[in-house]
């Protein structure tokens, strides 16, 4: 359910719930037992036009600065997003915004970001030194450009990467999240362990899952791994979750899960914000990296990567004039290649590349459509995309807007 705001009555309503609001009660591990309150539908001021939702802690000192997640939706759903974030934070205090009008294909973005920054921070308990920018896709490419140049402390990013460590960082905290069958993982992948221990500024984790938003609990150690050097309960929940990714390690370790239990040790390490859980944590590192079997599971890693690389420019090849008899074959082949794959990171590979697909042919319909060109190519292209992706709400628009086009069109 959305919830419209008045803006006649933000004032009204701040001190309605400042009023309101009792001493944080936190459990024994020292984390707030509240949720959050209800979003509401708020504006900027010097951007009308530009809504976001905003929550708060329902129970929180309200002599007390809280942290600020500004939150965005590539497709501009700040509400959706937002309660993504609300389910995941529970019991910690922050004050979170979704925006409702940053989106991909947005040019004025960053403009409109530095409004709805300012906006919260004139309004809400924020504190200016505490505030995170994450997103989803788009999103996220938007909030690393942003955070990378404007006073914020973390930048979280989902379902895309920068992979090299940006200029710009530092100072500043980056947590990048994408699912080994998600299209832009390559683009994210760094090899394990990487950089530690020159740096404890950015860490990039994976979930095994397609390009979307990722469990809530990537998001939860997304937001502890940004502030966890910050006053309590961050230092005391990141030291807790770095013990569940050490047992966690041991777990996926026995499982001969290789790449997840490295990945589960290597967080361990930069959720540990002492220096002798970080020591012991070290020769685990190294004990890790030694093994045979590790060593030979990234090594097929990045094997995979670069077939990816390949196979990805003879799609683009192929595209330019398709062949479908060839392409009938390729997609049975890639589909048996999903369904009865049994080696996990071989079959990530194949989800890989038909989500590359899909996004691939989506672009490429979409200039098609706009240059007007009512040719047998969009056909083609169409015809693969319902095969890749048969379930797209996109089918039905592009197939319309290909009819309409035909009918404008004047014989010659």
């Amino acid at each position: 359910m959305r919830y419209n705001w008045n803006p006649l009555l933000v004032p009204v309503a701040i001190l309605l719930g400042l009023s309101l609001v009792q001493e944080c009660h936190t459990d024994r591990d020292g984390i707030s037992a509240g949720g959050f309150t209800e979003p509401l539908l708020d504006s900027c001021r010097l951007e009308p036009d530009h809504q976001y939702y905003i929550t708060l802690p329902d129970k929180f000192n309200s002599n007390q600065s809280l942290p600020l997640v500004i939150i965005i939706d590539p497709h501009g759903d700040g509400l959706t997003a937002l309660q993504k974030f609300r389910g995941a934070l529970k019991g910690l205090p922050l004050v979170l915004a979704g925006s409702e009008k940053l989106k991909n294909n947005y040019e004025g973005f960053e403009a409109s970001l530095k409004n709805l920054h300012q906006d919260v921070l004139g309004k809400y308990p924020v504190d200016p030194q505490s505030v995170i920018v994450a997103g989803f896709s788009g999103g996220a490419r938007m909030a690393l450009y942003y955070g990378l140049k404007k006073p914020v402390e973390g930048i979280i990013m989902f379902g895309a990467g920068p992979g090299q460590l940006p200029d710009g960082l530092q100072g500043k905290q980056l947590y990048t999240v994408s699912g080994t069958r998600d299209f832009n993982f390559v683009e994210q992948y760094r090899p394990l362990f990487s950089g530690i221990p020159n740096t404890t500024g950015y860490l990039n984790d994976y979930f095994r899952g397609i390009h979307a938003w990722p469990p809530e609990r990537y998001i939860r150690e997304a937001v502890v791994f940004c502030l966890r050097e910050e006053t309590e309960p961050y230092h005391h929940i990141s030291n807790l979750i770095s013990g569940e990714f050490l047992e966690e390690f041991d777990s996926l370790q026995n499982a001969n899960d290789l790449f997840f239990a490295g990945k589960a040790l290597e967080k361990a390490w930069y959720f540990a914000t002492k220096s002798k859980q970080k020591d012991k944590l070290q020769g685990k590192i190294e004990a890790f990296e030694h093994n045979v079997a590790w060593f030979t599971s990234q090594k097929e890693i990045e094997e995979y990567l670069k077939a990816e690389d390949r196979i990805k420019h003879q799609y683009v090849e192929k595209l330019a004039d398709p062949d479908m008899e060839w392409w009938s074959g390729e997609l049975d082949t890639l589909f048996i290649n999903i369904s009865e794959s049994g080696n996990p990171v071989e079959k990530d590979y194949y989800y890989r590349l038909k989500g590359f697909l899909g996004i691939y042919l989506y672009t490429r319909i979409n200039q098609v459509l706009m240059a007007k060109d009512p040719t047998d190519l969009p056909d083609r292209l169409l015809e693969i995309y319902e095969r890749v992706e048969p379930q797209s709400e996109d089918l039905d628009h592009f197939k319309s807007e290909l009819s309409r086009l035909r009918e404008m069109k004047v014989p010659q």
